[in-house]
Parts: C-alpha cells; structure tokens; sequence
C-alpha cells in the first residue's frame, strides 16, 4: 500500500480516531484533527524555497490543541528562512484489511495561532509510515 492510499485511509476514518502529536521526544494529545486534500498553486512538483517540495494535491492538517503547552516546541518545527527544522509526527491506530496498524504521519508545520487558550496548526503531510 502507498503513502497516497494509506492517507486516503485515513481520511475516510478520521473522524473514529484519537491522535497524538510528537515533536522530538515530548508528545500531546490531539483534540480535534482534520485531513483533506486540496490543490496547490503549482501544476508540477515544485521546490519551494529550497526547502520542501510541493505538489499540485497535498494532503493537509488542521490540529487543535487544548492550552498552549505545544507552542514552545514549535518554533524549531516551522517552515521560514531557516532550512533547519523538525518534522512533526502524529500516531494513530487505523484499521486497514480488517487488523489495526499503528500509523505515524509526518508534516511539516505551516502555521499555528493561538485561539481561545488553545492552539490550531496548520500542516502539510510529506510522509507516512505504518508499522504492525
């Protein structure tokens, strides 16, 4: 199964599963998580900024969190001037042929905003991994 299938999983089960955040070694519990695909700006695979390469359909994130306890960790996770930043794992379990998987996603962070004491993250996916 490839990493577009294994996300299109994902999407249609979404809504059923519990998510938590990694960054480094430090985890969080996700209160509300969203995926979708949509289309970028670019009609061919595109490097932007030397950074990270874009596609014309990424899937993306919206993650809420309640309180701000993520937000010191973030700022080495943001895409910017600085080419040297960390990915962002969310784990999950996802039923695929009838057994559950453990599923981590990896993003990159957009960017977040503080909203009525709790954070909301915007990201793009760039990898996904299942293990047993």
């Amino acid at each position: 199964m490839d990493e577009t299938e294994i996300i299109s999983s994902l999407v249609e089960q979404q809504g059923s599963l519990d998510f938590v955040m990694r960054v480094g070694k430090a985890e969080y519990h996700v209160e509300s998580f969203s995926i979708e695909n949509s289309q970028t700006p670019v009609t061919k695979p595109t490097l932007r900024g030397g950074v990270y390469l874009s596609n014309p359909n990424e899937f993306k994130i919206k993650a809420t969190f309640l309180g701000t306890s993520p937000a010191p960790v973030l700022s080495g996770t943001m895409l910017g001037p600085s080419t040297d930043f960390e990915k962002i794992k969310f784990l999950t379990g996802i039923n695929l042929d009838g057994a559950t998987r453990r599923l981590e996603i990896i993003a990159n962070l957009i960017n977040y905003v503080q909203r009525g004491g709790g954070l909301e993250l915007n990201l793009i996916v760039v990898g996904a991994e299942l293990s047993d």
